[in-house]
């Protein structure tokens, strides 16, 4: 399993992850998250102003996830995270909580999940094709794993059997879990360097590690393939 933004690798029927032994929970931004894709379009113009357009490539994504006054903690959990993977070098998994969706069910079939959804544009069950894995996520715990089939704009079937990750059971997904896409990305370079200091907090709160600045900022990711 490869890293899952912002908590590192993953363990079996754990809602924890790790770096460099360091357990983190996840935790969605508090100020904002948006995705769009990006469309790389030659464009030239003639005399009659008729353009001629030409597709260089398939479109990726820009994700950006956005903090406002966030705990030191959580500040020193996404530098740890940044540093881990040095910066823009190394590929990730993130989840693009700006394309939550509702799902009508969730049942267990043979311990993969059938996730029922009227929109199953952004998935696929190609690796290197849109989000080809799914979080399954109550604001608690969560569920992942990769798209094994798509019955398209009726559901999408998750294994979340095969490696296990993440605590959520299928009856608390049911009553208040939110299906998310995961994409497999790379930071935009130094993108950590916007975080700003804002308030302090004293440290007569510092027994829950919260003690210290606020930080504020925006993390921007940039998709491996293409959506």
């Amino acid at each position: 399993m490869a890293y899952l933004f912002p908590i590192g690798t993953i363990a079996a029927a754990s809602d924890s992850g790790t770096l460099e032994s360091v357990s983190y929970s996840m935790f969605e931004p508090n100020n904002d998250v948006i995705s769009y894709p990006i469309y790389d379009i030659l464009v030239s113009k003639f005399e009659n102003q008729t353009p001629l357009t030409r597709k260089k490539k398939d479109p990726y994504l820009m994700i950006e996830y956005s903090y406002s006054n966030i705990f030191t903690r959580e500040y020193r959990q996404l530098k740890h995270f940044v540093d881990v993977m040095e910066d823009a070098l190394t590929s990730f998994y993130i989840v693009d909580f700006s394309a939550g969706q509702t799902p009508t069910s969730i049942t267990d079939s043979g311990g993969d999940w059938v996730v029922a959804i009227d929109n199953t544009r952004l998935y696929s069950t190609v690796t290197n094709s849109k989000a080809c894995r799914a979080f399954i996520w109550n604001g608690r715990s969560w569920k992942e794993g990769p798209i094994t089939s798509i019955s398209t704009n009726t559901s999408i079937t998750v294994d979340v059997d095969t490696s296990n990750y993440g605590g959520l059971s299928v009856t608390d997904a049911n009553s208040s879990g939110m299906l998310y896409p995961i994409y497999t990305v790379y930071l935009a370079q130094e993108s950590i360097s916007n975080f700003k200091a804002t308030n302090f907090l004293p440290g007569t709160i510092s027994t829950s590690q919260d003690g210290g600045n606020m930080y504020s900022g925006t993390l921007t990711f940039i998709s491996k393939y293409y959506v």
